[in-house]
């Protein structure tokens, strides 16, 4: 987005196989929201190039959210797991290792521990840099805005900074499991 790019390039940067960026291409060029910006001649078949603009809308009869979420969860989770992995290899965590529990509902969780037992506690100010975990809560509607507004508070002041120190990466998910 924002700069010009051939097919090829495009396929390259986003995964996938030419063909199929072609098609999306061209459906994207024939709904105006990609535009062929210059063609270079060469021998052969010129090279053409697009450009998206830095930002646009995209309704979600066009590329439904289910598909474009999957993708995104898929590759942050990908990103996710090399990067924990990363973190757990450092020396800070050679003693520690995983509890596996379970709780009076039924839903498994795990802690981490120490090879003597310590849980692991991430506010102590001597723990490694490091949050991780999938958790279920029960919340009233108005509960759940509120944390949404807590949640955006908290972490909006950390987006769009110029690098500073160490990158971590950060991901927060609400979502309700069965919508009524």
């Amino acid at each position: 987005m924002g700069r010009a790019c051939t097919v090829t390039q495009a396929a390259t940067a986003l995964g996938l196989g030419v063909t199929a960026t072609y098609k999306l291409v061209q459906r994207y060029v024939r709904l105006g929201l990609v535009w062929e910006s210059h063609c270079e001649e060469r021998a052969g078949r010129a090279l053409r190039f697009y450009q998206a603009p830095p930002a646009f809308y995209v309704p979600f009869s066009v590329r439904p959210f289910e598909e474009m979420g999957r993708l995104n969860r898929a590759a942050q989770l990908h990103e996710f797991e090399q990067n924990l992995q990363r973190a757990m290899n450092t020396r800070a965590w050679t003693q520690w290792g995983t509890l596996t529990c379970a709780t009076p509902a039924g839903d498994w969780y795990y802690e981490f521990v120490s090879q003597d037992g310590r849980i692991f506690q991430p506010q102590a100010d001597d723990s490694p840099r490091i949050l991780a975990g999938w958790n279920r809560v029960s919340l009233t509607s108005a509960e759940a805005q509120t944390l949404q507004q807590q949640l955006l508070a908290l972490v909006r002041p950390y987006f769009n900074r110029p690098e500073q120190g160490e990158t971590y990466q950060l991901g927060v998910f609400l979502s309700p499991e069965r919508v009524q």
